[in-house]
């Protein structure tokens, strides 16, 4: 496939831009946590769940056409106080990128060094909202005689779409694709 010439690369970008302006879906509709716990795994502990990822119509013609999609899936941890500002026991996320390859017709996910290729487009969405086993705690962080409050969230990073489209995704509250956070109280 040669390489896009300025001006193709332009008229693909505006497109995407005006289509992704036109999605009226809700960011609670696109991203939905099914379920979600903690489960302590030898020294850590892992989430288990799974996000339910739908992209619309539009969405999906976007990434057909190049548009790579970077999620992230954040979790954090604090055990609150009575007599203080909770303590923050951890912060992390991870970063997912969803993208296309029109010559090999398939669904790329990229998680840190882990590369996986999907034929269909569900099944890469499945994978995309999958929790499973991701290591978010050292069992040494927490303490069993306390109760902590756990909190995750999936987003998609508008930060890294191209630039024309960062405008219009950022201004635009029509399109936005966050699951907001789901907090539940867990004691080990």
């Amino acid at each position: 496939m040669p390489p896009l010439s300025r001006r193709d690369f332009l008229r693909l970008t505006c497109a995407a831009a005006l289509a992704l302006s036109a999605v009226g879906a809700r960011a609670e509709d696109l991203l939905r946590l099914h379920d979600v716990e903690l489960q302590l795994r030898g020294e850590n502990y892992v989430l288990v769940g799974e996000y339910a990822v739908e992209l619309t119509a539009t969405l999906e013609d976007a990434l057909q056409k190049g548009i790579s999609f970077t999620f992230i899936q954040a979790f954090e941890c604090e055990r609150p106080r009575d007599y203080w500002f909770a303590e923050g026991i951890t912060v992390t996320h991870r970063i997912r990128q969803l993208s296309y390859n029109a010559l090999l017709r398939q669904y790329q996910l990229q998680t840190g060094s882990l590369h996986e290729s999907f034929d269909s487009l569900n099944e890469a969405l499945r994978a995309l909202g999958s929790l499973d086993d991701w290591p978010v705690l050292e069992r040494k962080q927490i303490n069993r005689k306390y109760l902590y409050q756990a909190r995750v969230r999936m987003y998609l990073d508008a930060t890294k779409l191209p630039k024309p489209l960062q405008l219009n995704a950022i201004a635009s509250e029509r399109w936005d694709m966050d699951s907001g956070w789901r907090e539940w109280s867990f004691k080990p």
